[in-house]
């Protein structure tokens, strides 16, 4: 019985080596997707832009369950960039945090100069795991 049980799972094993591999013929982009990008020509060239980009779509997709194709998917999208990205939109900067400073009444001449992280910039640097200051440093 063991032995008609092993002989069958053999010839089976060799019959699905012996079948050509299935290929998958490749979907088309999503029209919306590429009228977007064209749209948004930072995209694939800013590389923060383009990380958020793609961290944004799988919160809005996996997260809130939007259909990835719809209007409402880019409306969320293009928000939470203009929300992340103000300067890059021309757009007033949010709230800002204080990040590097020096005692208050300091009039030292080599006294650190403030930078100030808008709240998306904090969120960015909690998400990508750098400390706010090196952030900071970059954003200067």
């Amino acid at each position: 019985m063991q032995k008609e049980r092993e002989e069958s799972q053999i010839e089976e094993e060799a019959r699905q080596l012996q079948r050509p591999p299935q290929q998958t013929a490749p979907t088309a982009p999503d029209p919306k997707a590429e009228e977007w990008a064209q749209r948004n020509s930072w995209f694939g060239d800013d590389v923060a832009m383009t990380s958020s980009a793609f961290a944004f779509h799988r919160q809005i997709v996996e997260q809130q369950g939007v259909d990835p194709t719809s209007d409402a998917y880019y409306n969320a999208l293009d928000n939470r960039i203009k929300e992340a990205f103000p300067h890059k939109f021309g757009q007033a900067q949010q709230p800002v945090q204080a990040v590097a400073g020096g005692s208050v009444g300091a009039t030292t001449v080599n006294k650190p100069r403030k930078v100030k992280l808008t709240t998306s910039q904090v969120a960015i640097a909690k998400k990508l795991g750098v400390p706010l200051e090196e952030y900071a440093k970059h954003v200067q």
